[in-house]
């Protein structure tokens, strides 16, 4: 029987004939990974969750490159019930002046910059007197309706309660490094932590910088974390299974090492690790760990039957080693349809799954023959391999498969039912993105953004790009354009404070009869940070507004209605943009587009069963048992009330690739080890006995080993862990009952006209 692995495995057998050659190659990648593992690199971009170059990406990168940049503005909050209080209104003034000395800022902006309407005398500068000038000792009502009455962010920089204030702190640096935006927040926390210390003050940090920083260092600790929780989990359920401490090493050790294989090698090329990648070392780890389960379960079983080490490794790599490969080609795929993505950050995630997976698979082979002829001799042989728990496994496992070929039919038309229930729950699935899914609630930069969109009128900007075409933007004519944009798009229930020119006009009361010098005179006095909420480097004008945080549904309907208003006062030239609307729109368009490579996905993975099989019953028969997990787990997102979101579609990609490793598994023991001298249904039950410990082995350790991700503090990893765990459980039963129920049953004469054994093929198992 021709290898349905294509021959990969093979190359495995070097290190059972060629040992010393097999190790110096190892010795070789381990020095390139030793030194990958201390050039390690994490992308803190927010930019690249939607790095594409699609017309909603493009406008937003122009509109941040001549207006202001949110994304590179921190912003320090201060919670503070005494605010109104002398002493530590005192404090919070000479904050203000503190911060403005902190080595790179560039400009810092809180309610002591803010001025009252200026008052004509004729000559520059303008009398206008701060708002909060020396003689304000304290919050008054009077002083708080004055803060935020003033057209510019007034609402944003205090809250109506007088509790709650901002300091929007502008780096030098346009476009600031992460280097330097850290350096920059832990000086901002210093001076504010020095100079507001002994006060009941609470201070947060946040704005899309500080998401940044917190988003790496959630990396960082995730990938030590993570990694070092899957390898110790692993390592336990091994011993636990196998019963034995050597098997649980030989198991575990190059589980361990392909996934340090994999983040030594992202290092060593310079390859980044981000949000979504961050989850993939510890899947190969566990992935590995499966793997070597069944190598080692077969090894072991030839052990037992008296055959050398060196030979015990030949059988186990021969028989168990194609279907390995085999289900790490259907996961490659799986990563694989997501490289076609527009999306940077997806692309990435694909190729460095489907390389992942490959590498790990291949890695994983050669370290078993290695670990088999060295430490192997170690592990003791045992009279029928009695006494372990994967032993008693296998009569559960063959009265399951005898309740699957007893009952064929009856659980053949209950599986098509739930593929049509659960098919109907996925389609009802919306889609669901938010900038703050990255971080937990309790995350400080995360809970800033909460205060932010609760008590200072939202967190979430959306810009309007009124093209000018090179008329001045203070002119009577520019200003009347302006000011119907921003009357229309403040009509818009939801859009919460405006703000634009004609902000400035209103609260000069000039609307009527403007006059471009005083607002000129204006202009100039702003710092350039501030001018850039109005005014761009190329002359057209911003009207912006801040919308709150909801569903993605509820906010694109909200942007779809400002852009109506928008070009129904200016027109289809003014362009509607911000990380909110790219969010809103983009996040709708990329998962409805994975959800399209899912499919792909699926098509792909069948193809690879069926070219490897060479039989397109074989492709047929395994569809169902392949798509029910993927639809069970939608189903489970639509009855918890959640949207689909990054995480869940990458989940489903990812998990058909591993759930299709039982299935393939079953394959390749029925074809193998079938007695053609026995019905389909003594066929299927043996095949059951032998195979259903391990799937179920591995489904525990990979299950288990996932819930690693629960001890993440980035919840799309934690999410992206649970969904792929029961995706995998539903396909252990896809597996274990409806797969030989359909070869009992619907796929019957498939299996009975042909020879379920090839002679040649036969092996110890």
């Amino acid at each position: 029987m021709k290898s349905i692995g294509f021959g990969l495995e093979r190359i495995a057998l070097l290190a059972v004939y060629r040992p010393w050659i097999a190790a110096a190659l190892l010795a070789v990648v381990f020095a390139g990974v030793g030194y990958g593992l201390t050039k390690p690199r994490f992308d803190d971009n927010l930019r690249n969750v939607f790095g594409g170059s699609t017309a909603e990406v493009t406008a937003y990168m122009e509109a941040t490159k001549q207006f202001v940049d949110p994304e590179n503005q921190l912003v320090l909050l201060v919670d503070v019930p005494s605010l109104g209080k002398p002493e530590t209104f005192a404090r919070l003034r000479e904050l203000q002046f503190e911060l403005q000395f902190v080595d790179g800022v560039r400009d810092v902006f809180s309610l002591f910059a803010l001025r009252d309407p200026p008052k004509e005398t004729g000559a520059a500068p303008l009398d206008a007197s701060l708002i909060v000038d020396d003689s304000v000792t304290a919050l008054t009502p009077e002083i708080v309706a004055r803060i935020r009455s003033n057209p510019i962010l007034g609402q944003k920089l205090l809250s109506e309660d007088g509790t709650t204030m901002m300091y929007v702190v502008t780096p030098e640096q346009e476009a600031a490094s992460l280097p330097v935006l850290r350096e920059l927040k832990a000086a901002v926390e210093t001076a504010a932590e020095d100079t507001l210390a002994g006060t009941d003050a609470m201070l947060t940090t946040t704005g899309f910088p500080a998401i940044r920083v917190n988003i790496v260092d959630t990396l960082v600790r995730d990938t030590r974390v993570l990694n070092a929780a899957g390898a110790i989990i692993g390592f336990l359920l091994s011993l636990v299974i196998f019963g034995s401490f050597t098997a649980a090493c030989m198991i575990a050790v190059p589980a361990v090492l392909s996934g340090l294989v994999l983040i030594g090698g992202l290092g060593a090329v310079g390859v980044p690790i981000t949000v979504l990648s961050n989850s993939i070392p510890v899947l190969i780890i566990i992935l590995g760990f499966a793997n070597n389960m069944h190598l080692c379960r077969a090894w072991r079983l030839s052990r037992d039957q008296g055959k050398s080490p060196a030979d015990a490794a030949r059988e186990s790599i021969a028989t168990v080693g194609p279907a390995c490969i085999l289900a790490a080609l259907t996961t490659s795929v799986a990563f694989l349809s997501l490289v076609f993505s527009d999306v940077r950050l997806v692309s990435d995630f694909g190729w460095v799954g489907a390389i992942g997976c490959m590498v790990g698979a291949l890695f994983v082979l050669m370290m078993h023959a290695l670990m088999a002829l060295t430490v192997g001799r170690f592990w003791k042989m045992r009279d029928g391999h009695t006494g372990t728990f994967i032993n008693w496994l296998g009569g559960p496992s063959a009265a399951t498969g005898q309740f699957a070929a007893d009952y064929a039919r009856p659980i053949g038309w209950i599986v098509v039912l739930l593929v049509i229930t659960f098919g109907a729950m996925y389609a009802a699935v919306e889609p669901e993105y938010s900038v703050r899914e990255h971080l937990g609630e309790a995350n400080p930069a995360n809970a800033g953004l909460g205060i932010i969109d609760n008590k200072l009128g939202g967190a979430f900007p959306v810009h309007i790009v009124v093209p000018l075409d090179g008329e001045d933007p203070t002119s009577p004519e520019a200003l009347l354009e302006i000011g119907a944009v921003h009357r229309a798009v403040a009509s818009v229930e939801g859009a919460e404070t405006p703000l634009s020119l004609w902000s400035l006009l209103e609260w000069l009361g000039d609307t009527d009869a403007p006059r471009p010098d005083l607002l000129d005179r204006i202009l100039e006095e702003l710092a350039p940070a501030t001018r850039q909420r109005f005014i761009g480097a190329n002359g057209d004008a911003l009207v912006s507004v801040s919308v709150r945080d909801s569903s993605a549904a509820a906010v694109k309907d909200l942007i779809e209605r400002i852009e109506a208003a928008v070009h129904s006062a200016a027109g289809q030239d003014a362009v509607v943009t911000g990380v909110t609307v790219v969010v809103a729109r983009e996040a709708t368009r990329t998962i409805g587009n994975l959800n399209g490579n899912l499919l792909g996905a699926i098509l792909s993975g069948l193809l690879v069963i069926l070219i490897a099989f060479r039989s397109w019953r074989i492709a047929v028969t395994s569809v169902i048992p392949n798509i029910l997990p993927l639809l069970g787990t939608g189903a489970l997102i639509y009855l918890f009330g959640r949207g689909m979101q990054f995480s869940s579609i990458l989940a489903l990609t990812v998990a058909f690739g591993i759930a299709v490793d039982g299935t393939i598994h079953y394959f390749n023991y029925f074809f193998h080890f079938g007695d053609e001298s026995k019905s389909l249904r003594e066929n299927l039950i043996e095949t059951s006995r032998r195979i259903g410990p391990q799937l179920i082995g591995t489904t525990v350790v990979i299950v288990v080993g996932l819930m690693t991700t629960q001890l993440s503090h980035m919840p799309t990893i934690a999410l992206f862990g649970k969904l792929v765990a029961a995706t995998l459980v539903i396909g252990l039963v896809g597996a274990l009952v409806v797969l030989p129920a359909l070869m009992a049953g619907a796929a019957r004469r498939w299996f009975t006209r042909h020879p379920t054994t090839q002679p040649a093929a036969r092996g110890a198992l």
